[in-house]
This record gives C-alpha cells, sequence and structure tokens, in this order.
C-alpha cells in the first residue's frame, strides 16, 4: 500500500504484486515492534477483551483497550534540505475509560507509544500519551452553565526546525491544562471564559523549553436562535527556557476581537473572530509587533454524505527555537462517507510564516495536502486507514526549503 501511494499511473499487474508485498512488509514490521517487552504485556492485556468493546465498571463508568499500529514511509524525516528518507513504524495500545452516571461526565485515556525508525534508529522512542476531560453538567438539563475541566502528560517525538532552518527529530514533554466555563448570565447574553496553561519541556540539545499561560474572555448576545454576536479579550503570556542565553523572544500579547456565531441555514455556517492583535517582547532586542487577528470556520453540509469546512487565521505564537511567529493560514476540507464502512477526506491548506528571531528574519511559506481513506470492519471497532501527503515549504533560509511526502497504512482496533 506505500508503494502504491507513492507510484502513478500503475498497472493492475504492478498494483496486485505491490499490494502483497507491502501487506507482508506491514505484518513484518509489527512482528518485529511486538518482540519488545513492554508491547507483549499490553496486547496480554487486551487479549483477555476479545469479545467485548469495552468492560462495565458497575453502574459508574467503562474501560476499553484500543491499538493503533501503523507504517508509514516518508522520502523527508526531518522536513529540510537534508531529505532523508525511512520508513517509520509505530504502535501505540490505550486503555480508556468514560463515565457519565453523575453529575459530571469523564474521559480519559493512557498509552504508550513504540516509535521506531528502520534506518535511523537513533530516532527510536517511547512515548506516553494522556490526558483526561471532565464536563460538568452531565448533559444540560435546565442549567445556566457549563464547565470543562482539561489535562494531559504526552511526549511527542516529531520534525522540527531550529532557528537555521535544519529540521531534527526532537523530543518533547507536554503539560496542558485547561479549564472553559460558559454562565448566561441573562437569557440572550452568555459569559465564555477560559484559563489555559502550556508547558513543553523540550529533551533535545538545541531547542528550549516554552510556557504559555492564556486566558481569553468573552461576552456574546443571542440574537436569534441561529445568529449571535459579541465582543472578547484574550491575554497570554509567552516563556522560553534557560537553554537560551541569548536574547528570549518572551513577550505578553493582547487580543481585542468581535465575533458572528451564524447557522444561515439548515446546510452552512459560519464562526468568525477578528480584530487587532499586538506582541510586545521583553528584550530590548527585539521590536514589538502588532496586526489582525483573524479566525474563520465555514461549514457546509453539501449533501447527507459530504460536507466541506473551510478555516482561515491569522496568529502570533512562539517555537521551541526561541523565535517569535505571525502565522496566516487558509485550509479547506472535504469529507465524504461512500457507505456505512468507507469514508474519505481530502485537504488542502496553505500557511504564510513569518519568524523573528535573534538573529535575523526568516519568511516561510508552505503548501500542504493530504488524502485520507478509512474503511470499517467489525461494527466500527476495527479502522484500516490509507494515507498520503505532501508538503512544499518554500523558505528564506535555505536549509528550510525542501519537499516531503509521506505515505502509510494503518491500524486502529477497540477491544
Amino acid at each position: 500500500m506505500i508503494s502504491f501511494c507513492l507510484q502513478h499511473g500503475s498497472s493492475n499487474k504492478t498494483f496486485d504484486k505491490h499490494l502483497i508485498y507491502n501487506v507482508l512488509f506491514f505484518i513484518s514490521r509489527i512482528t518485529k515492534i511486538m518482540n519488545n517487552n513492554y508491547f507483549i504485556l499490553a496486547v496480554l492485556i487486551g487479549s483477555t477483551s476479545l469479545s467485548h468493546a469495552e468492560y462495565q465498571i458497575g453502574d459508574s463508568g467503562a474501560v476499553a483497550i484500543s491499538i493503533d499500529a501503523s507504517v508509514i514511509s516518508t522520502d523527508n524525516v526531518s522536513r529540510d534540505s537534508t531529505e532523508d528518507s525511512d520508513v517509520i513504524t509505530s504502535v501505540l495500545p490505550t486503555l480508556q475509560y468514560k463515565n457519565d452516571a453523575g453529575a459530571a461526565s469523564i474521559e480519559a485515556h493512557v498509552g504508550q507509544e513504540f516509535i521506531t525508525y528502520n534506518d535511523l534508529s537513533e530516532n527510536d522512542s517511547e512515548d506516553l500519551k494522556s490526558n483526561v476531560k471532565i464536563t460538568f453538567p452531565d448533559e444540560l438539563d435546565g442549567e445556566n452553565f457549563s464547565l470543562v475541566i482539561e489535562g494531559g502528560y504526552n511526549e511527542y517525538t516529531s520534525a522540527l526546525s531550529a532557528r537555521g532552518g535544519e529540521g531534527r527529530v526532537v523530543s518533547t514533554e507536554v503539560v496542558d491544562l485547561s479549564l472553559s466555563t460558559s454562565y448566561y448570565i441573562t437569557d440572550d447574553i452568555s459569559l465564555r471564559a477560559a484559563v489555559e496553561h502550556l508547558d513543553k519541556e523540550s529533551q533535545t540539545t538545541g531547542f528550549s523549553d516554552l510556557t504559555t499561560l492564556t486566558v481569553p474572555v468573552a461576552f456574546y448576545y443571542e440574537i436569534d436562535e441561529s445568529l449571535s454576536a459579541g465582543v472578547g479579550y484574550r491575554s497570554r503570556s509567552s516563556k522560553v527556557g534557560s537553554q537560551v542565553t541569548s536574547a528570549k523572544a518572551d513577550s505578553d500579547d493582547e487580543v481585542f476581537f468581535v465575533g458572528i456565531e451564524n447557522q444561515v441555514s439548515d446546510i452552512w455556517g459560519y464562526e468568525l473572530e477578528v480584530g487587532v492583535q499586538e506582541r510586545n517582547f521583553d528584550a530590548n532586542s527585539l521590536a514589538d509587533q502588532d496586526g489582525l487577528f483573524a479566525s474563520l470556520l465555514v461549514n457546509w453540509q453539501i449533501s447527507d454524505m459530504t460536507e466541506l469546512v473551510g478555516e482561515l487565521s491569522n496568529e502570533f505564537g512562539t517555537t521551541l527555537a526561541n523565535q517569535s511567529s505571525e502565522t496566516g493560514s487558509v485550509g479547506v476540507q472535504l469529507n465524504h462517507t461512500f457507505d456505512e464502512r468507507l469514508s474519505a477526506s481530502l485537504g488542502l491548506s496553505y500557511n504564510e510564516m513569518e519568524y523573528t528571531q535573534a538573529n535575523g528574519a526568516r519568511d516561510d511559506e508552505r503548501f500542504s495536502s493530504f488524502l485520507t481513506v478509512d474503511y470499517k470492519l467489525m461494527d466500527g471497532r476495527w479502522t484500516l486507514r490509507g494515507s498520503v501527503n505532501h508538503d512544499d515549504n518554500d523558505s528564506s533560509v535555505a536549509p528550510a526549503n525542501y519537499k516531503a511526502l509521506r505515505g502509510g497504512l494503518s491500524s486502529i482496533f477497540v477491544f
């Protein structure tokens, strides 16, 4: 399947030969990972519940076990001008928990992802994944408020670009905590507020830690059942870690915006926030910035089987490479369901990124596209997924000029 994703114009005979070869290759790669003792333990735990999608825990909740296994072939692992190719295998067993029996609902999961590279074995990793989400009340029944508490600890191993544009496989540990609430002051006026804390710790030399604290507040007025308008303010503080000894991209952001939520008809609607944003740096060597803030989400239900989603945004950010960024992006995604088993998604996006850094500016333009096809078996408990992604990045820093093609096959099974 991987070869099929990366080749064009093949005959049916060639396709059959490559399909058989890559299915066998997929099985061999998964078998290799299964030699890992941790993975064997996860399978032994999961094998006790093969005949059940979930286990009930009294009247309070249920648990389930899933395994997500994938093989990906890429011609540019670190997404830079070096263009190192490799085959990447990952296996992620996950324990899931749900409880909606009380006043609040709880969703949680914990898992361990095992990632191996066929050639670049120094990039192999074992990444912990976890998240907890508590929603109160469980179901709205006349209450004038809602509260969502969410947080998790996750480890990521992925390719990132340094200030000079050299991509590397970088390991990070991320702790995220958030609290969001909506409160109806009157029948028509609501207050929406949140507190979001994000702490990223880099485990790779050359990249820094990053801590951000974001507090958005907005008031919305419901003009009618389908139209709401509001005003809002958002404050964000970003702090770079002590690994950086030069001018740090520490900053304080402010955004003032107006918002509109409009379900124009039964088939399409949009959510829009637009305003002004400014960023003030602690370091005198970095010039303060201001500009347009925008966020637009459009949803069009073309038919019962087809949905088109469009997004547009312009936003400040901070990278692990001690860079301040302003990113403008536009994207569109088409989702289509062929039948109860087969579905597909096609996406296109364009991003402009302007980086402010201690050793000068950097500008990037990136075109991205993807195609994902899902086939569900066993009443949806088993999903086979084929995917292909392509990125074309044009940068003012030479090492950051690259093209990257990824194709792969995944198997997601819920025991």
